[in-house]
């Protein structure tokens, strides 16, 4: 009897051992799985003191674009013209010309099929930083030159380039030919700067198709004033560019030649101020002034292959502008 209780009283306390130690082995593993669980849930949940990002601010411009378009009066300064080509090469100094600004209609003005007719600006801007950016774009320009003016002569005209173009006169040089036939004959022969009126049937020059001034411009924004919600602002604009000059002239010379094909003509370089106005963060207005130098060294004049004219000179633009920010 002592030895079976024996043997019993080994086997309980054997098998107590043994719960011990499984209870203890599960709750060991259920802390290691609720552990990681609670990590978990932990990273997900939100912090108290996680801050909200701020939204941008107007003058918080590095890596936007913007895009604006707008409009134009130019002025230009004197200009010297050459005109060469066979059996002519002479010099016309100190021309004068204007621009030519469509009359303001809304049929013009506010139908995109007719956007090439006014004066116009265009600009893509990309915002290397808050303040310093790149641009490219146009400025369309008219430039014509004032007919019946004085100007001074230097140079050769063949007579015979006269008569040349007298048997291909254009339509609109025609009825001056007509009324006035010998008023071209004054201009044969070789000049030494003496004084001359440029009548319709010795000269009509213009680049109205237009003076197109294709640039990059690097320029820097300075806020003057933002407001205390950062949605409005006011800020001096300033750059400087260069770039090609497209030209599409009109040109009679003699009498003779048309309204030419658009043409790479010469190069200009410009400088650019303006006041930015910017309205809800996306949109802004801009008043400003151009200043700069164009050289065209190869302008089409009566259509033939080897009749070329060049010409430089120095303008100022006038340019009101609307964009949006994006």
């Amino acid at each position: 009897m002592r030895s079976e209780t024996k043997s019993s009283f080994f086997i309980h306390y054997i098998i107590l051992i043994l719960l011990t130690f499984s209870t203890s082995l599960f709750a060991v593993g259920g802390e290691e799985r609720i552990y990681p669980l609670s990590m978990a849930q932990a990273k997900t949940e939100p912090q108290p003191e996680q801050v909200k990002k701020e939204e941008r601010r107007v003058d918080q411009r590095k890596g936007r674009w913007s895009f604006q378009w707008g409009y134009n009066r130019d002025s230009y300064t004197q200009s010297d013209i050459n005109f060469k080509g066979p059996g002519y090469h002479f010099t016309l100094k100190d021309v004068v010309a204007r621009d030519k600004p469509e009359k303001f209609s809304t049929d013009v003005y506010m139908n995109p099929s007719l956007w090439e007719i006014p004066q116009y600006n265009f600009k893509l801007t990309y915002y290397i930083t808050d303040n310093l950016f790149i641009a490219f774009g146009q400025d369309h320009m008219k430039y014509v030159m004032s007919r019946g003016q004085a100007a001074n002569i230097s140079g050769y005209i063949d007579p015979m380039a006269i008569e040349w173009a007298r048997l291909h006169t254009s339509f609109e040089s025609a009825p001056y030919a007509l009324l006035f036939p010998n008023n071209i004959n004054q201009f044969a022969g070789y000049h030494g700067g003496e004084t001359i009126n440029i009548s319709p049937d010795f000269l009509k020059f213009e680049h109205t198709d237009g003076l197109n001034y294709l640039f990059v411009d690097v320029g820097y924004v300075a806020p003057l004033w933002v407001s205390p919600n950062g949605e409005n602002a006011f800020s001096l604009v300033g750059s400087v560019g260069a770039g090609p000059v497209v030209c599409r002239s009109d040109v009679r010379l003699f009498g003779e030649g048309h309204n030419n094909r658009f043409h790479l003509s010469g190069y200009g370089v410009s400088g650019y101020s303006a006041l930015r106005i910017d309205l809800f963060k996306s949109f802004f207005f801009e008043f400003g002034a151009k200043g700069g130098y164009i050289d065209l060294t190869s302008i089409y004049t009566n259509g033939k292959s080897k009749d070329r004219a060049t010409q430089n000179f120095g303008f100022v633009e006038m340019i009101a502008s609307a964009g949006i920010t994006f």
